[in-house]
């Protein structure tokens, strides 16, 4: 199969392409190579796209919520207008759920709003990805360094890379899914029992006070996590 996959060098990017090599040919397009999805030359005779590209981030995106909406809806749109006859699995989020509280929720529910005018989309409602090894400057990192400033009360559905990936590979094999769907764990775990307790407490705006994945339809398909909650 000729997969086109944007956003290959990023967090989730750059582990899918490992897998997908296994047994595919894949086209990556990432802004760190220069390709402005934009403005970019996008490549003939693929089979599908997979949609990673984009800006995340809540705290980025109330300091410049005009780049997510260039990055997360118009990008998007000519990518999704190029490949019209083409099955595009694309990366939505669970902070959808919630569009009002920042710019990178709204830029999701946006998008999931625009790819339903396509017949061949699927947004997968990533849940809080992480993995071994934490994304720099990110909760896990600064955990495993003892450098968080603060924990929340959050809950969290914490989605391990190596379930995201096979979430996403199930997906791939069904082929009459469109839509959008949950992918998380189906757990939720409590922010600051993972944190020292000398850590303080600090209440956040902006964020969802909860996240829970609903993987029913999922596991219809055969999917089952392997992990739970994060095990530090």
């Amino acid at each position: 199969m000729n997969i086109l996959l944007t956003g290959h060098k990023g967090f989730i990017g750059r582990e899918l392409l490992k897998r997908l090599q296994e047994k595919n040919f894949v086209i990556g397009l990432d802004l760190k190579d220069g390709n402005d999805l934009l403005s970019c030359v996008f490549p003939n005779d693929i089979d599908l796209v997979i949609h990673l590209a984009g800006k995340s981030g809540v705290r980025e995106s109330l300091k410049n919520p005009s780049a997510y909406w260039v990055n997360n809806i118009e990008a998007s749109k000519r990518l999704f207008d190029a490949y019209k006859d083409t099955r595009i699995l694309y990366a939505s989020s669970s902070s959808q759920y919630e569009p009002h509280l920042n710019p990178y929720a709204a830029s999701k529910h946006v998008l999931e709003r625009l790819a339903g005018c396509y017949s061949n989309t699927l947004g997968m409602r990533f849940h809080t990805v992480y993995n071994d090894d934490a994304r720099e400057g990110m909760f896990f990192d600064k955990l495993k360094k003892g450098t968080l400033e603060y924990v929340t009360n959050h809950t969290r559905d914490f989605l391990h890379m190596d379930d995201c990936l096979d979430a996403v590979e199930i997906l791939i094999k069904n082929t009459d899914f469109k839509g959008t769907v949950d992918i998380g764990s189906g757990h939720s775990t409590v922010v600051r029992e993972l944190v020292d307790k000398d850590v303080p407490i600090r209440n956040v705006s902006n964020e969802r006070e909860s996240t829970l994945a609903d993987i029913t339809v999922m596991k219809s398909m055969g999917y089952n996590p392997k992990h739970l909650r994060p095990n530090l």
